[in-house]
């Protein structure tokens, strides 16, 4: 088509018909820069299309990771409930004339309440995602926000774990020591090799020391049992803010990938 116009803008030159001449040079340029138009158009179709996949690709790793750690974060959440409530029923004790009577519960108790769980987020395609300078290419504002500020938010929650863990082992502990037959908790303990999956050996018989319930202060034990428990309210308060925070992030991944489907 250029070569068409060429040969007839070179013709009306000979021909000293400048009007048409103009025209056909005009409509030469006009060719040249539609195609020039046309190509940049189709580059920035191809670009677009190289960009919504590298974001899919993203989406469906961010979509992974957060579903894990719902599951794991779920998880801890139900532990630490039955932590709390374990400490509600020793208190129950404590106020009670039963604890005695009720020594071998007690005994289970004491050994249940220190198995709190611990949530540990996986973070690898997040920290990839934002150290890569990749984040650019999550189009939606919102999810941006939100995963710039997760890391904030688990290192929040990190210190509520770290203040339980310390009061636990610090104040807890020591007093149950001093006061309790720690070993009774093997009676009722069960814990698997992971490996194996067979139950890891216990103590199994009860232990020959007894606590002297006479002379136990019984303020001070609940006062240590409701710090505890304490601790955990706070961090399960924690732990259901981080869940919802990962539930609004997953709806705003699915979102996105939804509509990517559509398209």
């Amino acid at each position: 088509m250029l070569r068409f116009f060429s040969k007839m803008r070179y013709k009306l030159a000979a021909e000293n018909r400048v009007g048409k001449y103009l025209r056909y040079a005009v409509g030469e340029i006009l060719l040249v820069v539609i195609g020039i138009l046309i190509a940049l158009q189709v580059n920035n179709w191809n670009q677009q299309r190289k960009d919504n996949l590298s974001e899919l690709e993203v989406l469906n790793g961010l979509q992974k990771e957060f579903s894990s750690n719902l599951d794991a974060l779920n998880n801890s959440i139900n532990q630490d409930q039955q932590i709390v409530n374990g400490c509600f029923e020793i208190i129950n004790l404590i106020r009670s004339d039963e604890l005695e009577e009720k020594s071998e519960k007690l005994d289970s108790l004491l050994q249940f309440v220190g198995s709190f769980g611990t949530f540990n987020a996986v973070t690898g395609v997040t920290d990839e995602i934002i150290n890569s300078g990749k984040l650019h290419i999550l189009k939606n504002d919102s999810l941006r926000v939100k995963l710039t500020q997760w890391s904030g938010r688990l290192t929040d929650a990190k210190e509520d774990i770290e203040y339980r863990f310390d009061n636990y082992h610090q104040n807890m502990m020591p007093y149950f020591t001093k006061n309790f037959p720690l070993a009774n908790g093997d009676l009722t303990k069960k814990i698997a090799n992971q490996l194996t999956g067979e139950i890891l050996p216990n103590i199994e018989e009860p232990s020959p020391f007894k606590t002297n319930f006479a002379h136990l202060n019984l303020m001070e034990f609940e006062s240590v049992t409701w710090h505890h428990k304490h601790n955990n309210d706070y961090v399960l308060y924690t732990n259901t803010g981080l869940k919802k925070e990962i539930l609004t992030i997953l709806e705003l991944i699915n979102s996105v990938i939804s509509n990517r489907t559509d398209d």
